[in-house]
């Protein structure tokens, strides 16, 4: 007898189980599938859009001559992108056709504002050289490694600026430019608080280290002001109120954390040192990933 309860008891289990599996799998995935397959276009699209507005051929820089910037530098326009578009799917639905046209509608805003953040990137940030020399002619690894980390900073703040109820396309503008302004005083803010030249670490040495370590920089700027913007519009004197305090507490706070790193974590050498003067990309993906695992923390704990 207890053997039957216990046998129907499973049946009865494993029936619910599957019953939940088939409604998550029915309510869940299957009406995000458009979605999904709408995003996966305008990436596409993206692509296409990046062939037209470089000076080279992508597909024979990258398939032909196997050039490692390019791709670093494209990886991390995908991924920004990817993160710009993923804000529209954030907030109430507003009907299914509805939601089709917003997703539409800002993933193209996400494709032309990454796009215009190249030549930010290129004129602003690394303004010391041109970025399509050093990533197409010299296959400046480090400085396809900045843009890489520029692109993924800003597409996390478009994905902010998208994400939530209210604003409309004014505050995506806004604070997009906002973004913009932002990460270009942190690369002025990298260069002070760093004791080597930035610029000619990576432009006339081609330090790949140096410009990994700078990339790095730039993402863990955006995620900060990422987190802080996201939400709801609610005004713009305290929407921007935030914005300016998570701009200010991310600079001295990573300020902080290029201190620690560089003093605490390597026993034998300053990890300043070790990435300017001897190039050593192992120094250079600590320093990154100290970067981050601190503005995940700082992020969710506040």
């Amino acid at each position: 007898m207890l053997n039957w309860i216990a046998a129907l008891a499973a049946v009865t289990e494993k029936a619910t189980f599957l019953g939940t599996v088939r409604d998550g799998f029915l309510h869940g995935i299957v009406p995000s599938l458009p979605f999904l397959g709408v995003a996966l276009v305008f990436l596409l699209i993206s692509k296409l859009i990046n062939d037209l507005l470089t000076p080279y051929r992508i597909d024979e820089e990258v398939t032909e001559k196997g050039n490692p910037a390019l791709g670093i530098a494209l990886a991390g326009y995908y991924v920004g992108i990817a993160l710009a578009i993923s804000g529209s799917f954030i907030g109430a639905s507003r009907g299914f056709w509805q939601d089709m046209r917003d997703v539409a509608l800002y993933s193209l805003a996400a494709i032309v504002l990454l796009n215009i953040a190249r030549y930010i990137n290129d004129y602003l940030i690394l303004y010391r050289f041109r970025n399509t020399k050093e990533i197409i002619s010299d296959r400046n690894i480090g400085t396809g490694a900045v843009v890489a980390g520029g692109y993924i900073a800003t597409g996390l703040i478009v994905r902010a600026s998208i994400a939530g109820e209210g604003g409309g396309w004014l505050s995506v503008l806004i604070f997009f430019l906002l973004g913009q302004a932002m990460l270009v005083l942190a690369g002025l803010w990298y260069q002070l608080i760093t004791p080597y030249d930035v610029h000619e670490v990576i432009g006339e040495r081609n330090n790949t280290a140096a410009g990994v370590a700078f990339g790095g920089f730039l993402f863990a700027v955006g995620y900060l002001v990422h987190q802080g913007m996201l939400g709801d519009f609610t005004g713009w004197s305290s929407d921007l109120a935030i914005f300016l305090l998570y701009v200010v507490c991310s600079f001295i706070l990573l300020w902080i954390i290029r201190l620690i790193t560089d003093l605490v974590f390597l026993t034998k050498a300053r990890m300043s040192e070790e990435i300017a003067d001897k190039a050593n990309v192992a120094a250079s993906l600590i320093a990154v990933s100290i970067y981050a695992a601190s503005v995940f923390i700082i992020a969710h704990a506040v």
